[in-house]
């Protein structure tokens, strides 16, 4: 047992020797220093071969410090050594990242170890002869070895080609920021070739890109996808804007043409949409092919035009979806009237109603199923419905989305019309029975004008056409001239063209030659402050002998009129002078002036702002000193035509021409554009595409024939002419039939006029008639149309007859509401005598109009007054100015009004209403006033106007609106007053110099809150409209507290006042009294002293209280000025 336990001591004090000399190595080995090596290696990406002679510098970020590389060659096999410092092996960086790179010569960075540079967030750019790249943050591995440690930086490289990119936002036409990457941003722009001359075009931008390598162009959060190019030795341009802009405006022609193929599927011709798209189109790539050539701002002004174009378009594509909508609503609730209608008819008597209502449900669904086989419109409807309730769009018609689409409709509007229908009057359902059981009585009538109407539906939608369409037309033609162009006429239709848009023409591939005719002329201008102002412009000459004279100034291409006008031969003098950009002139022969002689233009300017009384004169602007090189004899000149056959120049004998760029003024406008096209291209067909672009009427000449093109969104009616003589006679049909049963029933609706029977019930059983017949005959005649459009199409191939009408087999939008129109409003208006006539057969049931005589006071021989009935005590004064307030904007504005209400409430709740009532044809305001006048503590009210006026009905009608309106009062005033029950102990009454004390406190708050609000009103424009209407409202309310406590506390001070008034009577009589006696010797002098001094005193207290009352009521009579309106 000894031996054992020694031998267990021997084996623990072994392991413990050894644990301690492995600890001893291991320390040893973890105090080892050793050398961080950083290893750049250069290859080329494709070769893998080494890249020497490459000076790289390098910035790193480790755990503990930033290592700045300083720059160093590659040597021979393409490598660089950079000792970062001596660490003890436990305090190696744990963490090492490159930050920055720089590097020399005409290289591009592909790859750092194994990322790619695509992968990379950096920015890089290339100064001179270096490239640098800086937030680079890649993290570099570190191998420790055991006698150094070594992190590498592994660069592939590729040979870089200066490339330039086209930067502009297609959208936005301003200059963007690209990610181009892996490349390097020039800084400094070199000049490169575009078209024939060398210039830096602001919208381009230039980077060192890898040759033989694919890069990736993308702009960061914009919906433009990214663009792929292979950089080659041809690659010089990349013209992303062209791409950008291609994508964008094809994704919203592909949306448009998803569009018109939704809707087509449908049933809807859409042919002239689909002329317009394709003018569309056609628009986006004349814009593109702009960018194309690198006419950026011209591109730009192109591609917006298009775009608000192609809004234009998305809209009247989203109206169709909205009338096709309401279509389909509406063929619901025709349906659902119909059902109602024809199940009562069929099963009217008791105890049916389980069987009216299953043929009233039935109808109610098969009826718009029927509608959508005919009519695509209400199929549009009902897929919108599916595409609301699913959000889920519908890609194409089904007869499965039509039946879900139709019956979540019909339930939606068969729920929303039952519940209508539960409020519906006794005397409604009434009234529909004895409208069914008339029309039962006179069968074969009803037949008859049944027949009558279903033919006249059927007509209509079979030969009258209702179409929506936007397209260009041509609206006019005339005798022109032997010179085809284009004339875009500004001056008249008042539009201005910028220069990109002007340039846009010139651009074009049918434009052979144009000109500008520019002219000093007024124009419209708008001031972010003034508003809408007309800027005036005169134009002067001044010759030789000082006389100011004034001209019209004419600026124009003087080799396009002599090319194409033969101009030289109207002008005396030198022509061949007369060049764009000289200070020269010709001027009318009238004017006396001699070739050769100096003469100062002059403009001055005056701005008609709105409203003020004379113009603001801007001054003269001197446009120079120009030489006289010609002269023309104004009545030869006058006989110049434009291309449309119109005269030239106007105003000839004051007309003065310059040449084309020979003023830089700002006044000078393009009035005319002048566009010779090509001779493949015909004149009017350009003509349509400027319209459609531009949107004001263009003139097109050719062969002598000049036409007005236009574009306009027009609802065109085609049929409707020719329909009217059968309608009209439907009409009578309808008004006699109505009539033979006004006639019939007439003594037996004069027996129940007699006891009482209501004129709006009789009206309701006639009208009942009418609908009645009018549904009926629609729903029959817009089917039946189909058959008699085949019938008569057939017998008409089958007679060869030429002659027939042209059918509309093809149904517009507008179908079914060419039925309602044809069917139900035409029977109505056929009705509509008949039924007055039935509810003047009756005087029960009408409201009587109180008369009002003996209530109209004269208050003297040029006003009356009269009393309104309602009575309000003091401290609710101001319930009752509000109430009035609303009573006011109550009455109908055709009687008076409402600029003229104006109103304000006095301190002592005393209150005054000015309002105009607007007399016969509004030609004459008559002034009225509504007092709300104190008597005491009560508020009486009474309104006064003009005696003249006194038998004029709409004063009566205002005054019977406010004695009604005001009735009302006390039951507005309970709901808005809150009741509080306070216990309080008793409390002494307080005696007057208390009260006066208590107000005159009050009067001081009121006066301080009144002086706050004017300097917080005077302050407003410093101050935010929130800060501003917190304090308002805050001293507002406070004030209106103060007002009620002044006016509480201020009850009782008229009697008071009075009772003072009362004292100083008696106390003046007795000082008399007693002054008579002395001055008679009644009594002693001292006798006299003691008896008038008390009194003399006691009457000097009762003025200085009398005076201090008297301030007090002057102050609640005045406007406080918080309640006007």
């Amino acid at each position: 047992m000894r031996v054992s336990v020694s031998k267990m001591i021997l084996f623990y004090l072994l392991i413990i020797l050894f644990s301690c000399g492995l600890e001893s190595h291991v320390s040893k080995a973890e105090d080892t220093e050793l050398n961080l090596w950083l290893v750049i290696k250069a290859r080329d990406y494709y070769t893998c071969s080494s890249i020497f002679n490459l000076t790289v510098s390098a910035i790193l970020r480790t755990n503990i410090q930033v290592v700045n590389v300083k720059p160093m060659q590659t040597n021979g096999t393409g490598e660089i050594q950079y000792l970062l410092g001596r660490f003890k092996k436990a305090s190696l960086p744990k963490e090492i990242r490159l930050e920055e790179l720089t590097f020399s010569d005409n290289l591009t960075l592909v790859r750092i170890n194994s990322i790619f540079l695509e992968d990379l967030n950096y920015e890089a750019e290339a100064l001179g002869n270096s490239v640098s790249y800086r937030k680079i943050g890649i993290n570099l591995d570190i191998n420790v070895f055991e006698e150094y440690a070594q992190t590498e930086i592994n660069l592939w490289f590729l040979r870089g080609k200066i490339v330039a990119i086209s930067d502009m936002d297609p959208i936005t036409g301003k200059k963007t920021t690209l990610q181009v990457k892996p490349s390097i941003k020039v800084s400094t722009k070199p000049l490169i070739q575009i078209g024939k001359d060398n210039r830096t075009s602001f919208f381009e931008s230039y980077y060192l890109m890898p040759l033989n390598y694919s890069v990736t162009i993308s702009q960061p959060k914009s919906a433009y996808p990214p663009l792929k190019v292979k950089i080659d030795e041809n690659t010089t341009f990349i013209n992303w804007s062209h791409y950008a802009a291609e994508k964008y405006a094809g994704d919203l022609l592909l949306s448009l043409e998803q569009e018109i193929g939704w809707l087509k599927s449908f049933g809807l011709t859409l042919s002239f949409e689909t002329k317009e798209y394709e003018a569309l189109k056609s628009l986006f790539k004349r814009s593109l092919s702009l960018y194309s050539d690198r006419e950026y701002e011209v591109a730009f002004s192109g591609l917006k035009t298009s775009l608000s174009r192609l809004e234009s378009f998305k809209k009247w594509f989203s109206d169709i979806r909205s009338f096709a909508l309401l279509t389909a609503i509406s063929v619901s609730l025709f349906s659902y009237i119909f059902a109602s209608l024809l199940s009562s008819i069929i099963f009217e008597e008791p105890g049916k109603e389980k069987y009216q209502l299953i043929l009233k449900i039935t109808l109610f669904f098969l009826l718009p199923l029927a509608f959508s086989i005919a009519d695509p419109s209400s199929r549009i409807g009902y897929a919108i419905f599916v595409e609301g309730i699913a959000n889920v769009p519908v890609l194409k018609m089904s007869t499965e989305i039509i039946i879900v689409g139709l019956l979540i409709s019909s339930a939606a509007i068969y729920f929303f019309m039952t519940l209508i229908s539960i409020k519906r009057t006794a005397i409604t359902g009434l009234a529909l029975s004895i409208g069914v059981r008339s029309l039962k009585r006179r069968v074969s009538r009803t037949v008859l004008t049944l027949i009558t109407i279903i033919i006249i539906v059927s007509s209509s939608i079979t030969f009258v056409n209702v179409s929506a369409a936007r397209e260009t037309k041509i609206k006019g033609s005339w005798i022109g001239t032997e010179l085809s162009g284009i004339l875009l006429d500004l001056e008249k239709e008042m539009v201005k063209l910028n220069e990109e848009d002007i340039k846009w023409i010139q651009r074009q591939e049918w434009c052979k030659n144009m000109t500008l005719i520019m002219k000093v002329i007024p124009e419209n201008i708008y001031d972010p402050i003034l508003g809408n102002c007309f800027l005036v412009r005169l134009s002067s000459l001044i010759g030789r002998s000082g006389e100011k004279i004034f001209v019209n100034i004419v600026c124009l291409d003087p080799d396009f009129m002599a090319s194409h006008y033969n101009f030289s031969k109207y002008i005396r003098g030198a022509y061949e002078d007369f060049t764009s950009g000289k200070k020269v002139v010709i001027l009318p022969s009238s004017l006396n002036i001699v070739i050769g002689d100096y003469v100062a233009i002059n403009v001055s300017e005056q701005l008609q702002i709105p409203g003020a009384t004379m113009p603001l004169d801007l001054g003269t602007k001197n446009l120079g000193s120009f030489k006289v090189v010609g002269t023309f004899d104004p009545i030869e000149l006058s006989e110049l035509k434009r291309l449309d056959g119109a005269q030239l120049f106007k105003d000839v004998d004051k007309t003065i021409l310059i040449p084309m760029d020979a003023v830089d003024y700002d006044g000078l406008i393009t009035a005319e554009i002048i566009v010779i096209p090509k001779d493949e291209y015909n004149p009017v067909d350009v003509a349509r595409d400027l319209t459609y672009m531009f949107g004001f009427p263009v003139i097109a000449n050719k062969e002598g024939l000049s036409t007005l093109v236009a574009w306009s969104m027009e609802i065109s009616v085609e049929g409707f002419i020719p329909f009217l003589i059968p309608l009209t006679v439907a009409g009578l049909i309808m008004y006699l039939s109505m009539t033979s049963i006004y006639e019939e029933r007439k003594r037996e609706l004069s027996v129940l006029a007699t006891l009482g029977l209501d004129p709006d019930n009789t009206s309701k059983v006639f009208l009942s008639e009418t609908l009645i017949l009018g549904l009926l005959g629609t729903l029959i005649g817009f089917f039946g149309s189909y058959l008699a459009s085949a019938l008569i199409s057939s017998i008409s191939s089958l007679l060869g007859n030429p002659l027939v009408a042209p059918l509309f087999r093809e149904w517009s939008i507008f179908t079914v509401f060419i039925a309602l129109f044809t069917g139900v409003v035409m029977a109505f208006l056929g009705g509509y005598i008949p039924i007055k006539k039935v509810r003047s057969l009756s005087l029960m049931g009408r409201a009587k109009v109180r008369e009002l005589s003996g209530e109209l006071i004269y208050i003297d021989a040029k006003t009356l007054s009269f009393d309104l009935p309602i009575r309000e005590t003091v401290q609710n004064s101001e319930f009752l100015f509000n109430y009035i307030k609303d009573a006011f904007t109550q009455i109908r504005p055709r009687i008076i009004d409402q600029h003229t209400v104006k109103g304000e409430l006095r301190a002592d709740g005393s209150f005054e209403v000015l309002c105009s009532v607007i007399g016969l044809r509004r030609e004459v305001l008559i002034p009225c006033r509504l007092k709300g006048e104190r008597s005491g503590d009560i508020i009486r009210l009474s309104i006064d106007f003009p005696a003249e006026f006194k038998d004029y009905s709409g004063i009566r009608n205002v005054l019977r609106a406010l004695e009604s309106k005001l009735i009302e009062y006390p039951s507005w005033r309970d709901m808005q007053m809150k009741m509080k029950i306070v216990r309080e102990a008793p409390k002494r009454e307080k005696t007057m110099d208390e009260v006066l004390e208590e107000i005159r406190k009050i009067m001081e708050q009121i006066k301080d809150v009144s002086k706050k609000l004017k300097l917080l009103e005077a302050q407003r424009g410093k101050l935010s409209e929130e800060i501003f209407e917190e304090f308002r409202r805050k001293y507002s309310d406070f004030l209106r507290e103060k007002i009620k406590d002044f006016r509480s506390a201020a009850i009782g001070l008229e009697s008071y006042f009075n009772q003072i008034q009362g004292e100083i009577r008696k106390i003046n009589v007795e000082i008399e009294r007693v002054t008579v006696a002395y001055s008679l010797g009644e009594i002693s002098e001292e006798e006299y002293i003691k008896t008038c001094s008390p009194l003399q005193n006691r009457l000097t207290a009762l003025k200085s209280r009398l005076k201090e009352v008297e301030e007090i009521l002057d102050f609640l009579k005045k406007p406080l000025g918080l309640e006007a309106f």
